[in-house]
């Protein structure tokens, strides 16, 4: 199968986005729809690791993607899943308004464009934060694979009951969370899913802008610069030369709960 330098599907974004808005964001229910797809696509990337990978990936060719590329969009309706070779992709959608919400950000080993699994009609977007590698691969090959592999539908079943559960606890954290404890619960996220052991600490190995953890958080970037600087002054996070977060995850998870 030959894959192009230039796919198809790739192209300028056309929405013009707007700065985050606390309150009209938060209480509306594409807000809460975007909260429940963000919880199904990161349950569901588990499903596309491991032995999957194995078995898919061998003699596929790899595309490059550069910085702040757009790697789909939303409304694209070609159906095809991303593994991800390196670098790393920020992924979420856009309210009708033209507000961005991030809800998650994938590194080398993870896959993005899961989603199509479930709707032929793209609802989230993928941006490459920096030069990254995958191997695209049609729904229609990764069905194929599952249908090779019985016991990965028992475990999709069992993702999508989760991620429903983890969506509507979220919704509930948003609601009753101010700014700091909310973004103390991304940050810890983000150290989790792609964070890399320093000693005691863990650095978060992409440059990440304020507006980009605002459209993680879902609040105004004024609000996180706030939030962000009080973290500082306690000594709970800082930055490397290269202006890349480093988290003192246990006093970070202390404050989250307290």
């Amino acid at each position: 199968m030959r894959l192009s330098k230039s796919p198809p599907h790739r192209r300028p974004a056309t929405v013009s986005l707007k700065p985050l808005t606390a309150v009209p964001v938060l209480s509306s229910p594409e807000f809460d729809a975007a909260l429940t797809q963000g919880e199904l696509s990161t349950a569901l990337i588990a499903v596309f690791r491991g032995k999957f990978c194995d078995a898919i990936l061998p003699n596929r060719k790899t595309t490059t993607f550069k910085k702040k590329e757009i790697i789909y969009d939303l409304g694209d309706k070609e159906r095809t899943f991303f593994f991800l070779q390196n670098g790393f992709v920020k992924v979420g959608t856009i309210t009708s308004d033209g507000h961005e919400l991030i809800y998650d950000v994938r590194k080398g080993g993870d896959v993005v464009g899961e989603l199509c699994a479930s709707e032929p009609c793209r609802s989230d977007r993928a941006v490459a934060l920096e030069e990254t590698q995958a191997i695209l691969v049609p729904f229609q090959d990764v069905m194929e694979a599952v249908r090779k592999q019985p016991e990965l539908l028992a475990r999709l079943v069992d993702v999508f009951c989760r991620a429903l559960n983890e969506a509507y606890a979220q919704v509930n954290t948003l609601a009753v969370d101010d700014t700091v404890h909310r973004l103390g619960k991304v940050l810890l996220k983000l150290a989790g899913t792609i964070g890399e052991r320093s000693g005691p600490e863990v650095v978060i190995p992409t440059y990440l802008t304020q507006e980009e953890i605002a459209q993680m958080v879902a609040v105004r970037r004024e609000r996180i610069s706030t939030a962000l600087n009080f973290l500082r002054r306690r000594r709970i996070i800082w930055y490397t030369n290269h202006g890349h977060l480093v988290l003192n995850v246990r006093a970070l998870e202390a404050h989250s709960a307290s």
